[in-house]
C-alpha cells in the first residue's frame, strides 16, 4: 500500500483521536498530576525536566526534543512505544517501562497543556512556500519529491510544521538533531513506521542529504532557513 493510500486515511485518524479525547475537567486534573511527574517524578519514574526543559521546551544542544503543545495522544503512544520496545531508546526505555497508564496518560496531558515553544505568528510571517530548488530542505518541506514519492512535510504536520491534531506532531523548531536521528531511525527500519506506516515508507525513500536538509530547515524554523545546497534530484513543481 503506498503513502498515498495511507494519506488518504489522515483525516479518519484525527477525528477518530478527537473523539477519544477526554473532558475539560477531567484532563485539567490529570494534567496537573503530570506536571507533578514532569517536575519531580514519582518512584522510579524519573523528572521529565531533566532532559526535556523546565517547561518542556527541550534541549536541542543535546537532541532531547521538546514536548510542550504536542498533542496528548500522540505523546502517550510514543512512552508506550519506548515501553514496547517499537522505539528503541535506551534513555527512553527504562523510564516508560516504569510508568503504568495513569502516569503516561497524566505526562502526556500536562505537556500537552503548556504553550508551543514556537509563535505561530511569528512562524507564518517567515514562511516562504514558494523556495527555489536549490534549497533543499524547504523544497521538500513545502512541495515534497515527486520523483522518489515523497509528499511535502507539511501535508501532515501542517504549515511550517506547527503539527496538526492529537497525531501528527509540531517539528517546526524541533532540534535538527533529533529530527534527522528520528529519519535515519525510519530509514533503516530501526523505528516503528508509526500510523498507517507513513514515516516508515517516505523515510526509506529519502536519501541521507535530503534529510539533513529537511532536518536542518524545520531547526531554523520559525527563524528564516538557510538555502541548503544540495538540489533535489528530480524533483518536479
Amino acid at each position: 500500500m503506498t503513502w498515498k493510500i495511507h494519506f488518504g486515511n489522515c483525516a479518519a485518524g484525527l477525528v477518530i483521536g478527537s473523539a477519544l479525547a477526554m473532558g475539560a475537567p477531567v484532563l485539567a486534573q490529570t494534567a496537573e498530576q503530570g506536571g507533578t511527574i514532569a517536575a519531580s517524578g514519582s518512584g522510579a519514574v524519573l523528572a521529565c525536566v531533566t532532559c526535556h526543559g523546565q517547561h518542556g521546551e527541550g534541549m536541542a544542544a543535546a537532541g532531547f526534543p521538546y514536548l510542550a503543545g504536542q498533542g496528548s495522544a500522540y505523546l502517550a503512544a510514543q512512552l508506550a512505544a519506548f515501553a514496547s520496545g517499537a522505539r528503541n531508546n535506551p534513555v527512553m526505555a527504562p523510564i516508560a517501562k516504569s510508568m503504568n497508564a495513569d502516569q503516561i496518560k497524566a505526562v502526556a496531558a500536562y505537556y500537552a497543556s503548556l504553550p508551543p515553544v514556537f509563535d505561530a505568528k511569528t512562524l507564518s510571517g517567515h514562511l516562504d512556500t514558494q523556495p527555489p530548488k536549490t534549497a533543499t530542505g524547504a523544497w521538500l518541506a513545502n512541495r515534497g519529491d515527486w520523483s522518489r514519492d515523497v509528499p511535502a512535510c507539511i501535508q501532515c504536520h501542517g504549515p511550517g510544521g506547527v503539527g496538526v491534531g492529537q497525531n501528527f506532531p509540531a517539528i517546526a523548531g524541533q532540534s535538527a538533531a533529533y529530527i534527522k536521528g528520528q529519519l535515519l531511525a525510519w530509514k533503516q527500519q530501526k523505528r516503528d513506521p508509526g500510523p498507517l506506516g507513513l514515516m516508515g515508507e517516505i523515510a526509506q525513500r529519502m536519501d541521507e542529504a535530503q534529510i539533513t536538509a529537511v532536518a536542518d530547515y524545520f531547526a531554523a524554523l520559525p527563524q528564516p532557513a538557510k538555502a541548503a545546497a544540495t538540489p533535489v534530484q528530480g524533483a518536479k513543481r
